[in-house]
């Protein structure tokens, strides 16, 4: 099964369908995982999540838990 073949399967389907099969085809054919790094190589790598977004406050669980204690 190629890429051509996927194409050919969601033919005539419909959107839903299409979205489902597209899914599949990239998952367990190609073998795309949502499972990468995020961040360029001087930060390693990786880039904590809360760099992501710099204008939003993040609150630390510890910091939340205070406002139960």
């Amino acid at each position: 099964m190629g890429e051509s073949d996927g194409k050919e399967a969601r033919e005539g389907m419909h959107y839903a369908g299409q979205v489902g099969v597209g899914h599949f085809f990239h998952i367990f054919y190609e073998g795309c995982l949502t499972n990468f790094e995020v961040g360029g190589e001087d930060q390693g790598g990786a880039l904590e999540a809360s760099k992501l977004y710099p204008e939003v406050r993040y609150t630390r669980m510890h910091e939340y838990l205070k406002l139960y204690a």
